[in-house]
């Protein structure tokens, strides 16, 4: 498309056919966001109106979701709507946080720019007060999962004719219901998420427009455009998920979602259900008022006229409300005849409770089956062995399938843009876009074990003997499980493992080796202590900034080694035979 074609395209309001896709990213993000429906208030106006999508979320509750009883009042209607509660989002939120933690930080992954701007830049603050891994990890994941047919786009900040020295680029979310048209028809148009622009971007240009406020129409921003990429392609990835066969994707965790969905419609019905029908009631026999003798009614004087010439009138009794009996409040004393006293003047009737069971049974059944479509049915000390297993086994094939897509889809091709917008080369006297090749390393496994879980593996590798450097790598799995925030501890557990060859032998154990020097043992025993005390000496900066040799050398002066006679070895010996 030229750019006639562009303008007449969008002032025409021409979009493409999403529908399938902005359902994917509704019914998704209605539980992952925690959407909740709008209601009318006693008082006047709305609640819970201003949310993102509103009104397409409310078609969603209003005509699927709580569609159950189509012939229920308005004021019922509104209070189902103002009783919804957004349970199902906690098993959404956790089981991103357990991707984000096994793919991202747990640190199994290397990326390395051999350009040392470019690879300060990409671990520099510079993406939304992230790191570039930092934007992946909190913000475009869950975006991805929520929202699968959305796009990233890599834009320059500033336009071509604004920027001077190296060019910073955004890594932006495009939400599906922004496109206009997709990059797969070699032109990519999309509104701003605040709809004050409209972005076209093809394999050359990006150009930005505004809208006349006048005419109401779209307009070029600047005739000089907003940047020339020159990339030779789209700088822009769907953000992905599973693929249909239909053309388009459904989130990784849309096995999830019809089971939430029906969580919802039967918790709205257990709502009413308890609201209607497991109240107790109360049954006591008729009191007559003693005030007006049970007539409902009392003489008051009134001033004399045609209507009331005695000068009295009937009023309603002021003790019952003219409804000629009392009702007995607690604590209350009364008066009933000898020959009821043996009958119970008030009786407290539970009506049957077996359908608020039967709607708590089943609501509880649905909500375990959300967790299992999410494999989040591990994350319980109290299974088996055999089914923790398998359970894990199904979580870390889940894991491994979103983290290839994010690095081999996402990432990868973020920072090729970021290399090609920030390093140029001229060619006959054209400045192009260059690139270079760079360390890309993706995770190769997932730690979704628990510290616990780990720590008993490694006292069966003690019971089972095996091999020591398999027990030195579980180890350094524990340390990362437990210790994943704590980037001292973690420096520190690093220069042991590389330092001490006898850090994963228990004190038992290194009191029976004949072959090991006494100091050997001692440095083993000792080295953490040392590195604690250069800790509180020196702070912890000087364990974080300094390399290994550097704090091996600090090491090395503080190591004051105990001698041991042979005579006293020789003692030890007899002693522990």
């Amino acid at each position: 498309m030229n750019l006639s074609e562009v303008l007449t395209f969008i002032n025409d309001n021409k979009t493409p056919d999403t529908k399938k896709e902005v359902g994917v990213f509704l019914s998704v993000s209605l539980h992952t966001k925690g959407v909740r429906p709008k209601f009318k208030l006693d008082r006047g106006g709305m609640l819970f109106d201003n949310q993102d999508f509103i009104d397409d979320y409310q078609q969603i509750f209003d005509n699927y979701l709580l569609s159950r009883h189509p012939r229920e009042s308005e004021v019922t209607r509104n209070w189902r709507l103002s009783q919804y509660k957004p349970f199902t989002r906690d098993p959404f939120l956790q089981i991103t946080d357990i991707i984000k933690g096994a793919i991202f930080n747990d640190g199994q992954y290397t990326i390395q720019l051999p350009n040392k701007n470019d690879d300060e830049y990409i671990w520099s603050k510079s993406f939304l007060e992230f790191d570039l891994i930092g934007l992946f990890s909190n913000r475009i994941l869950s975006l991805m999962l929520e929202d699968p047919n959305g796009y990233i786009v890599r834009i320059p900040s500033k336009p071509s004719y604004e920027t001077t020295g190296e060019v910073q680029i955004n890594v932006d979310y495009v939400c599906i219901k922004d496109v206009i048209r997709k990059p797969s028809t070699g032109d990519f148009i999309f509104y701003s998420r605040d709809r004050k622009f409209i972005y076209w971007i093809n394999s050359n240009v990006i150009i930005r427009f505004i809208k006349d406020e006048q005419s109401g129409k779209w307009k070029l921003e600047n005739e000089n455009g907003y940047f020339a990429h020159l990339l030779g392609r789209i700088p822009a990835n769907i953000l992905g998920g599973r693929y249909e066969t239909d053309g388009y994707y459904s989130s990784f965790l849309n096995k999830a979602v019809p089971v939430a969905d029906e969580y919802v419609s039967n918790y709205s019905a257990k709502q009413m259900i308890d609201k209607e029908a497991s109240h107790p009631y109360i049954q006591q026999m008729n009191i007559e008022c003693i005030e007006c003798d049970g007539e409902g009614k009392k003489q008051v004087p009134c001033p004399i006229d045609d209507l009331h010439p005695t000068g009295v009138t009937l009023e309603k009794c002021p003790k019952c409300k003219g409804r000629k009996y009392i009702s007995i409040n607690p604590a209350d004393r009364f008066e009933v005849s000898k020959e009821d006293m043996d009958k119970p003047a008030i009786r407290i009737i539970n009506p049957d409770v077996s359908i608020n069971t039967y709607h708590q049974e089943n609501t509880d059944k649905l909500f375990q089956k959300i967790l299992d479509a999410l494999n989040l049915t591990l994350i319980r000390e109290a299974q088996s062995g055999a089914a923790k297993v398998v359970d894990q086994e199904k979580l870390y094939q889940f894991i491994s399938g979103i983290s290839t897509h994010i690095f081999d889809n996402l990432i990868y091709n973020t920072i090729k843009d970021i290399i090609s917008y920030r390093n140029v080369r001229v060619n006959n006297g054209v400045t192009l876009p260059t690139d270079y090749e760079f360390t890309f390393v993706k995770p190769q496994q997932f730690n979704i074990k628990t510290a616990m879980d780990l720590l008993n593996e490694i006292n069966e590798t003690q019971t089972a003997n095996l091999p020591i450097f398999i027990r030195r790598k579980m180890i350094g799995e524990f340390v990362n499980k437990r210790f994943s925030s704590d980037d001292v501890m973690q420096k520190k557990s690093k220069f042991i493992i590389l330092n001490d060859p006898l850090f994963a032998f228990s004190t038992a154990e290194l009191a029976q080796m004949q072959t090991i020097s006494s100091e050997q043992i001692q440095f083993s025993q000792t080295l953490p202590m040392i590195l604690d005390k250069i800790e509180v000496d020196l702070g912890q900066n000087f364990i974080l900034e300094k390399s290994f040799d550097e704090i091996r050398t600090k090491v090395d002066e503080l190591f004051k080694p105990i001698p041991v006679s042979n005579s006293s070895k020789k003692d030890e010996d007899v002693v522990t035979q």
